[in-house]
């Protein structure tokens, strides 16, 4: 029962800094500050969200073995999907620097659920 609450607790952390974050992206472009296409942030959202799922349902499973390797594995995975994008996306060659902060700020919180169930299954 203390696995599934970290496991809650860590998925709502992240979907409340990730509406945070999609709430700042909105307020940027009602502002005309800079406006950001929000495909690419989803792309960005979503398979952050399939890595932190794998990772929790490895961490109930208790294979803390293979954790650091899903991690490893999805963060390379997530470097060719914005790799792919810089080609293909015309509007990422305008906003480079804002989709690698959204890149490294989705990248941190990954690498503290890592540490934080890594710290739990010892």
């Amino acid at each position: 029962m203390e696995k599934f609450l970290v496991v809650l607790k860590g998925l709502g952390l992240f979907l409340l800094l990730s509406a945070i974050l999609f709430i700042v992206q909105w307020q940027l472009a009602e502002k005309n500050v800079m406006v950001l296409n929000y495909k690419i942030h989803i792309l960005i959202f979503f398979i952050t969200l399939i890595s932190l799922l794998t990772m929790f349902v490895v961490f109930i499973l208790e294979k803390k073995n293979i954790i650091g390797f899903i991690f490893l594995g999805f963060v390379v995975f997530k470097m060719f999907a914005m790799g792919y994008i810089a080609v293909f996306q015309k509007d990422f060659e305008l906003n480079i620097v804002p989709y690698f902060v959204l890149y490294w700020v989705y990248l941190l919180i990954e690498v503290v659920f890592v540490l934080k169930l890594v710290k739990k299954q010892d």
